[in-house]
């Protein structure tokens, strides 16, 4: 496994947790993960894509000099679950440069893999030393496994440190094609679990199988589909998997 950080956290040896701030410059948020055993935070960018160019990088400098955990810049595009299509997000020009602006602030961007900036956007990453996940979302049903691996590849060969891949499962033989990924345990950096009604569940189960990142949110805060940071402790404490 190669050596993959996200600042000081090493990525790929054990899971990490990682917990998604929608409101990424908020001080108290940030603390509240950290306090909750937090390994990573996302800003998750595109909760104030409408706000000025100048305003979202003050956020993040703020933010990383307040705090000591390892930051992810994400700025999900709309057809992949963004949360507003205005702003920066209306652009991919205005979206790229953003990326570039927060990168001196950040350990980590994440781009999807079908973005078209994603190439740009990875590749300036990389000359500033920083990690990028390629991620890839299906928030419909489970592709097949063959296809899974296809995308995994994929994103791998486009540049990215980490793969992610988010799916929704609406039944056990989607949740083992997702497992599946993970148990075929690639040389590099994989995370892997599902959105919807299973959430909580896909993450417990990809903890097992050693997903490199497990995402979860804040309590009254989490993406929907999400579960809870504290709810996801919980259960890993209870099935003895932390």
């Amino acid at each position: 496994m190669p050596n993959i950080r996200i600042g000081r956290v090493k990525v790929g040896d054990a899971p990490r947790v990682v917990v998604t701030l929608t409101a990424p410059d908020n001080l108290a948020q940030a603390a509240r993960a950290r306090a909750s055993g937090a390994d990573i935070l996302e800003l998750r960018l595109d909760y104030i894509a409408n706000r000025p160019e100048e305003a979202i990088v003050a956020a993040v400098r703020k933010i990383a000099g307040k705090c000591d955990l390892p930051l992810i810049a994400t700025l999900r595009a709309p057809r992949e679950g963004g949360a507003r299509r205005d702003g920066v997000l209306g652009d991919d020009k205005k979206r790229e440069a953003l990326f570039q602006a927060v990168l001196p602030h950040v350990d980590a961007v994440d781009i999807e893999l079908s973005s078209p900036i994603a190439s740009n956007v990875i590749s300036a990453a990389h000359k500033k030393d920083r990690a990028v996940i390629v991620s890839y979302h299906h928030f419909n049903s489970t592709p097949s496994l063959s296809r899974l691996r296809a995308l995994a590849q994929l994103a791998k060969a486009k540049g990215g440190d980490i793969v992610k891949i988010v799916t929704t499962t609406r039944t056990p033989v989607e949740m083992i094609r997702l497992f599946s990924l993970l148990h075929d345990r690639p040389a590099w950096p994989l995370a892997a679990f599902a959105v919807g009604p299973h959430a909580l569940l896909s993450r417990l189960v990809a903890y097992f199988f050693q997903s490199s990142l497990i995402y979860a949110g804040l309590p009254g805060k989490a993406l929907p589909g999400q579960p809870s940071i504290d709810d996801l402790r919980t259960a890993l404490k209870h099935f003895g998997l932390s």
